[in-house]
């Protein structure tokens, strides 16, 4: 009995053996497909294409689902390859099963709009379902919208308000405003005014201007037992923010969508990390500390601003630098923020406006409201930007370092864009925001301290003078002109610029159409 058992051990210890090889093998495969693949991410950002799909070629083979969603990009858009939509899709689909949250929102958008494949809106909702159900905001929304019109599936009334709710829940202001309209209206659900004055509160507090005179008219309806359930409920389901808004006490135009977002005093490490990818040499990391100020949550969108041009007169700009096609920025006169070059809305961030403009709509409106509002400082903007994130080794980006996941967060340099202008000659986000050119503010996730487009949609005016070594004019508002610095980067730009150190100085006179601003007070 005893060699017996002594046999079966030698057995076991050699089977466990076995299993440690195998796992030994497997890691280091893994070590091996990390390295390559962070090599052809290098490679490509240089523009090496060639060397990239060199190196995410046999690791696609292999399995690797980012070399594969790489790889299908490389053949939608022909970039370092003939474009290939049969080939761009047999990639996307391999890294789809394998759980690719990009690769899934790809086939989804591919089967939706009939890119590259027959239009099957059944496909489309499959791999929208997919990832509605592991919490993508923008899956469930359009998911929702799906079963509310019966495209692709049935029409299902009740599951339409049920993905709504999912996005509604995590701040997605139109799935809250459409979950406002179906409580109004009893529409695949019972009939609840103070439901609906709920979500129409939450999307009013995103800027949504219709779902802002939507609960002004509720809210007529209620009783102020009700009334005082539904705000409390409200303050529930609100983003979380240091502090609450400041109430505002102004003329409904200047009110609309104006929240000031109250942020606590604090120290951080401001600039990057030197091992960063797409660092610049004006980001020297060093300690720095902010007094309380407020914030605003979005970027000054053009009908603000509008109603400070019609209140004061003020004299319309000569010109915009506008984007040309042609990988530069050109001087064109006749245009301003009333026309930057491409279509907005009034919800969307004024842009083509100097600081000397923010400025003087600063003083406007500090007239106006009897707060002292102002640009933040560049200290101010980096601390609001990285919220909790505030040790040495902060992510590049208030999400975290992947800038794949930029167009959950934000309106940046992406495909949507790579598609409008053809020949774009920069390095773009590989993923879909939606949006050409600047987005309604407010449209994207939001941050931890309830800001809207810190990253994207426009760079963003400060106060302070620009000093490529940070020698303490970050902390300052400057009085005189000369340079000044924009933060955040804007719907132009590629992963370098989308990051929470990045800065660009520019003359304060100078108007382009990727810069606006947001305003702080004390």
């Amino acid at each position: 009995m005893i060699p017996q058992r002594l046999g079966a051990l030698a057995t076991s210890i050699g089977a466990i053996l076995r299993l440690g090889y195998v796992a030994m093998l497997a890691l280091l495969a893994q070590t091996v497909w990390a390295a390559d693949f962070a090599a052809g991410v290098e490679a490509y950002a240089k523009g090496d294409h060639e060397r990239a799909l060199a190196l995410w070629r046999p690791l696609a083979r292999e399995g690797d689902p980012r070399a594969q969603y790489r790889l299908a990009q490389m053949f939608a858009d022909g970039v370092g390859v003939d474009q290939d939509e049969w080939a761009a899709l047999n990639w996307y689909r391999k890294a789809a099963e394998q759980g690719s949250v990009e690769a899934r929102y790809e086939l989804a958008v591919m089967y939706s709009i009939g890119r590259g494949v027959r239009q099957d809106r059944s496909r489309a909702a499959y791999w929208y379902g997919r990832l509605a159900e592991d919490g993508h905001v923008i899956a469930q929304h359009l998911l929702a919208g799906m079963y509310e019109e019966g495209k692709g599936v049935a029409k299902e009334l009740p599951r339409a308000v049920f993905w709504y709710g999912r996005a509604a829940e995590q701040g997605y202001v139109q799935a809250q405003a459409k979950l406002g309209e179906m409580y109004l209206e009893g529409n695949g659900v019972a009939r609840d005014l103070m439901q609906a004055w709920v979500w129409f509160d939450l999307a009013a507090a995103g800027g949504h201007d219709k779902a802002a005179r939507e609960r002004t008219r509720v809210r007529a309806r209620l009783s102020a037992a009700e009334l005082a359930e539904a705000m409390e409920l409200s303050r529930e389901l609100s983003p979380l923010s240091v502090a609450p808004p400041i109430e505002s006490e102004a003329e409904p135009e200047l009110a609309r969508g104006l929240e000031m977002v109250r942020i606590g005093s604090g120290c951080f490490a401001m600039g990057s990390n030197p091992t960063e990818t797409g660092r610049h040499d004006n980001e020297t990391r060093h300690p720095a500390c902010v007094d309380d100020f407020s914030l605003s949550r979005y970027e000054v969108t053009r009908e603000q601003y509008a109603a400070f041009v019609s209140d004061t007169g003020r004299e319309e700009p000569d010109g915009c630098l506008l984007y040309d096609g042609d990988a530069a920025w050109v001087f064109r006169p006749g245009h301003s923020w009333r026309d930057p070059g491409y279509v907005q809305g009034d919800d969307h961030p004024v842009a083509c406006v100097s600081r000397e403009d923010a400025l003087a709509y600063a003083r406007w409106l500090s007239d106006r409201r009897g707060h002292n509002y102002r640009l933040p400082t560049e200290a101010e903007w980096e601390y609001a930007v990285r919220a909790e994130q505030r040790s040495e080794t902060g992510t590049a980006r208030p999400w975290g370092d992947d800038a794949e996941q930029s167009c959950l967060w934000a309106n940046v340099g992406d495909r949507a864009l790579h598609r409008h202008y053809r020949e774009w000659p920069w390095t773009i986000h590989r993923c879909d925001d939606g949006h050409v050119h600047t987005a309604p503010v407010g449209s994207f996730r939001v941050s931890r301290y309830g800001l809207h487009d810190m990253v994207g949609n426009v760079w963003e005016w400060t106060c302070s003078r620009y000093d490529a070594e940070y020698r303490g004019r970050e902390h300052r508002c400057a009085s005189d002109a000369g340079e000044g610095v924009v933060r955040g980067g804007a719907w132009s730009n590629s992963p370098r610029w989308t990051r929470s150190a990045s800065r660009f100085a520019s003359r304060t006179d100078t108007r382009f159409d990727i810069v606006g601003f947001r305003l702080a007070h004390d």
